[in-house]
């Protein structure tokens, strides 16, 4: 009985979240998970629903709970990295980011989330790997290459910022114009539409 009413509470969650009830959602969730308290992905679950109802320190409380239980997940270490982020606590995000890419080494927002904390920190050289290594796991990241080629040009190398640039333009052109714009440097990126 308890797995039945497990399996129920999720699908009210799954059914609550598709309709834009997040709070209703991340509690449907909660219940499932007394139901087999061993389920820390419904945890996880949860809190993505109470970070989308703006209830971070919730979400936050949460995910550690479901570390507590499975201290492997990945897609927990990264969410808390971001609740950290978001709170300006870059160094404890970047414990958590590193927790997720020691867990799943291709989790390649984790390896983004983890340059836009170095970057914040001032740890350029670091940032760039991160964000190389973001771009390496998938290529067709515009917000990789966007952050790439801002601290491309925040270093000084206009050559790396303008190919970067340009390889982003290949792909969103509209986030590469607005780099340029935002730069004032022109990498030979034009509007597609005009």
């Amino acid at each position: 009985m308890r797995l039945l009413k497990h399996w129920f509470y999720k699908q009210l969650g799954i059914w609550s979240g598709i309709f834009g009830r997040q709070g209703l959602a991340a509690e449907y969730w909660l219940d499932a998970q007394r139901f087999k308290p061993s389920d820390a992905v419904a945890l996880v679950t949860a809190a993505n629903h109470l970070s989308l109802n703006q209830q971070f320190a919730e979400a936050e409380a949460v995910l550690r709970k479901s570390l507590d239980i499975d201290s492997s997940q990945s897609a927990a270490w990264f969410n808390l990295g971001f609740l950290l982020q978001k709170r300006d606590e870059h160094e404890q995000a970047l414990a958590a980011f590193d927790q997720a890419i020691r867990h799943h080494d291709r989790l390649d927002r984790a390896h983004y989330g983890r340059a836009l904390s170095l970057m914040a920190l001032e740890r350029n050289q670091e940032a760039k790997a991160a964000l190389q290594r973001t771009v390496d796991l998938q290529p067709m990241s515009p917000y990789g290459y966007y952050h790439l080629a801002v601290l491309q040009f925040k270093m000084g190398d206009e050559k790396a910022y303008k190919k970067i640039t340009r390889k982003l333009g290949s792909f969103e052109p509209k986030l590469a114009l607005q780099l340029q714009q935002e730069t004032g440097v022109d990498a030979g990126v034009r509007d597609p539409f005009k």
